[in-house]
């Protein structure tokens, strides 16, 4: 290749992501599964530890394969501490380099081929962990869906216990992408004790940053035996998997199926970018995740106020970040989000229950309420896909005042917390 034909290439890559920053930096970002990092995140995670290795065996933070890790081991042991005590685990394995790996870990390790799993399915906004592993690998499990309710938008807990009770599974996991409401932790671990070898896992990748600052629930406590989730949803931190526990002997099984079945060599740099993370949310957390639940419950009463169909409206529309909506009548949910996306709104399109329609948009408040968002901006938000979805205006007329709305109140980032802020709450 020509030297020339290097520079072009290199100059329509760096033109593309300067054009995705600049589009996406005057949209209303909703996709419920997506946050924005401070600055010392990202600082973080164009570090060094970018390009290093440091491999280490079983749970032994210090035994580690490669030379050159001093300063590594400390990094990790920082990070392992501040994961446990933010979460109220006794046990962290920050190595998972994604919430799916993290999950199909925990499967790998503590089932077996032609074992029963009960998971959330696709209506319920399940991420199908086991039921994806089964049909695309030689670890072929029963897979069978755990009784939703779709009208309270929950896993239906009376019916969940008649069928651990005959079928007698090896794993129940617990969890949502489209997660507006607790599922029932307790009632599920307590049937699996009197089971004596069923595993309960919660999947809290949507609500993590809910769970570290003590909000909506709290799985370990409530009995689940391993909490598995990825980094970077409501929690606002580089993408990435943990895996909790309290239970040492199913973590060190854990552990081996993560290193080094899955993950030979984990991301250093991811896990100083999390450290940093977890710092902010034991400083700012508190505040910043009250105002998320507080955004997702205005911006349900608005659209409802508007007209639209909001999932779970008796209930407060939602406990978590999420809002999921229904399409108007007449309108699908994937050309709903086209249109919205046309007018600078991104949401995303998420399965629902056919007595609901079959197909919503699920809507995520995390990342304008890191922006700034209160609930005032809320509605104005609710009144601009109103003007999509509802009123049925062009998108070119609607696109300039969200351009207009993100410049003027969505710029302020309270929650974040610099470098030097940071080494004064570590």
């Amino acid at each position: 290749m020509s030297g020339r034909a290097q520079t072009d290439d290199l100059r329509t890559l760096l033109g593309l992501i300067t054009a995705h920053e600049q589009w996406r930096g005057q949209c209303l970002n909703l996709v419920a599964s997506e946050n924005i990092h401070s600055p010392s995140v990202a600082q973080l995670l164009a570090s060094d530890l970018s390009g290093r290795y440091g491999d280490y065996h079983g749970r032994d933070l210090r035994r580690r394969k490669y030379q050159g890790t001093r300063y590594i081991i400390e990094i990790e042991e920082l990070a392992d501490r501040l994961a446990r005590s933010l979460f109220g685990a006794r046990y962290a394995e920050l190595r998972p380099v994604s919430g799916h790996l993290a999950a199909a870990a925990v499967i790998l390790a503590l089932a077996r081929p032609g074992d029963t799993v009960l998971e959330v399915d696709r209506n319920g906004g399940g991420h199908r962990t086991a039921a994806k592993l089964s049909a695309s690998t030689q670890f072929p499990l029963v897979v069978r869906p755990l009784p939703f309710d779709p009208h309270e938008h929950t896993v239906d807990a009376e019916r969940t216990v008649a069928l651990m009770r005959e079928l007698r599974p090896r794993l129940v996991i617990l969890g949502s992408s489209t997660f507006l409401f607790p599922h029932p932790v307790k009632a599920v671990a307590d049937t699996a004790r009197d089971l004596g070898n069923t595993v309960v896992i919660y999947d809290g990748a949507h609500v993590l940053g809910l769970i570290a600052a003590g909000r909506f629930q709290a799985p370990l406590v409530e009995g689940a035996h391993l909490l598995v989730s990825s980094t970077h949803k409501v929690l606002p931190g580089p993408q990435g998997g943990l895996i909790l526990s309290d239970d040492e002997a199913l973590i060190a099984r854990v552990s081996e199926a993560v290193h080094p079945g899955l993950v030979a060599n984990h991301h250093l740099a991811h896990v100083a970018a999390l450290a940093a993370v977890l710092l902010e949310m034991r400083a700012t957390g508190d505040a910043y995740t009250q105002r998320t639940i507080e955004n997702a419950q205005a911006l349900g009463a608005a659209l409802a106020g508007r007209g639209l169909t909001v999932i779970g409206a008796h209930r407060g529309y939602t406990q978590s970040h999420t809002v999921v909506i229904q399409p108007p009548s007449g309108q699908d949910a994937a050309t709903a989000a086209d249109q919205l996306e046309a007018a600078g709104i991104i949401t995303s399109v998420c399965s629902l229950d056919a007595s609901l329609g079959g197909a919503g948009l699920r809507l995520g408040v995390q990342e304008i309420t890191r922006a700034g968002a209160t609930p005032a901006v809320v509605d104005e938000v609710a009144d601009l896909i109103a003007e999509v979805l509802i009123r049925r205006r062009a998108a070119e007329s609607v696109t300039l005042k969200v351009r207009t709305l993100v410049t003027d109140r969505l710029a302020a980032r309270p929650f974040d917390l610099a470098l030097e802020e940071s080494s004064r709450h570590a």
